[in-house]
């Protein structure tokens, strides 16, 4: 079976979207699968790859029409040389989704289209150029043979906005789960001083690339409460409670003496080791599953968050593998913190719970429904 894979970022093993396909494109190869991956590359890729797992270089300037047009020429030879059995669409706008449908569809089979979220912002129907997109994306979820998307509030969205065409257009494969489970956090006693936080101090993390808007809006909520939240806290406890925000981009939001941002740091490990809490304050909003919940339960650490932030994860239950707050009610999060304080036996039933919940959800179980999706298709006539 050939499979290519035509993905919009770069091809990495960071996390959200881009660690999704690479894994799902290893975990296909190692099964004897030759896996093509078309995207952007990069130096940050950090695995070692098969050797059935092919990376092409997507043009940089997609609107350079050139370029564009000698990518797809390269394309359509590799194509006609020995076409694909599956070929699927990620991260791609509608109108290139489209073009890459009708360029390659009379060389290779099948064609799946994958949802990361729910892509819009807000309510498409609501105006004009959300009504021609609606427009576009129908016309995809007709074209192409099958779509892919990691949650069920996605696909309910999805069928809202489009009817009964997405019960048999649509199917659900969930994210996985990160690798870093048999490692250990390591001896990272010298990075609260490194980021000029108290080594005494009561630390709760909330991690994220700020150019997600979700990120960025709990980013900004968590600010508005930082200092009410964090007196309170030292009040009940004598302790100093910081919040630590993390990822790209986060260091351009503002600094204060219970509200640290710090940036991008380039190891997970390393970054996890910092907290003694992870807090995941996300608002209701368009997106879909938060991968980063799933990094939360892998760390060691006990989480606290919001129920969007665990949203199409089945089985997840509150005060089992996490601790709820709920954002109207900022207090909510007060009392949470407090527990986790004086109760580490909680702490601790939390993460083990946790953690085996992202154990039963490896790479390996979605590359495999993603090939049990794959001999299905290959079926149909």
């Amino acid at each position: 079976m050939r499979v290519a894979i035509f993905h919009r970022g770069t091809i990495s093993d960071a996390t959200g979207t881009d660690e999704r396909i690479i894994q799902i494109a290893s975990n296909l190869a190692k099964e004897g699968i030759d896996v093509t991956i078309i995207g952007h590359k990069t130096t940050r890729l950090n695995l070692t790859l098969p050797e059935n797992l092919h990376l092409i270089e997507l043009p940089k300037k997609i609107i350079n029409l050139y370029s564009v047009l000698k990518w797809l020429v390269n394309l359509v030879a590799d194509s006609l040389t020995c076409k694909y059995d599956i070929v699927q669409v990620e991260t791609f706008s509608f109108i290139e989704s489209i073009a890459l449908f009708f360029a390659l569809r009379p060389l290779n089979r099948k064609f799946i289209i994958v949802f990361h979220d729910k892509w819009f912002t807000e309510d498409p129907r609501k105006s004009i150029s959300g009504k021609l997109n609606l427009f576009l994306q129908k016309i995809l979820f007709n074209i192409y043979d099958i779509s892919i998307t990691p949650g069920l509030s996605v696909k309910e969205w999805f069928k809202e906005l489009h009817g009964e065409i997405i019960d048999r257009k649509m199917i659900i494969i969930p994210n996985g789960s990160p690798n870093i489970v048999e490692k250990k956090l390591g001896n990272y006693s010298h990075l609260r001083e490194d980021y000029g936080i108290s080594p005494n101090a009561f630390v709760a993390l909330f991690f994220g690339a700020m150019s997600f808007k979700p990120n960025y809006d709990s980013a900004l909520y968590l600010y508005g409460i930082s200092e009410q939240i964090s007196k309170e806290f030292e009040k009940t406890t004598g302790k100093k409670l910081i919040f630590v925000i993390a990822g790209k981009d986060s260091e351009k939001l503002p600094k204060t003496e219970y509200y640290i941002p710090i940036g991008f740091v380039n190891e997970l490990n390393k970054l996890l080791s910092l907290p003694d809490t992870i807090v995941i304050p996300h608002l209701p909003s368009f997106s879909g599953p938060h991968v980063k919940t799933m990094y939360s339960f892998l760390s060691g650490k006990p989480v606290v968050a919001t129920s969007d932030a665990v949203k199409d994860m089945p089985n997840v239950i509150p005060r089992k593998q996490f601790l709820e707050f709920i954002v109207d009610k900022p207090e909510t999060l007060l009392v949470c913190l407090i527990n986790l304080y004086y109760h580490k036996d909680l702490g601790s039933y939390l993460v083990l719970n946790a953690k085996a919940y992202a154990v039963s959800s490896s790479w390996s179980r979605i590359s495999r429904l993603h090939r049990v999706l794959y001999n299905q298709l290959l079926l149909v006539k």
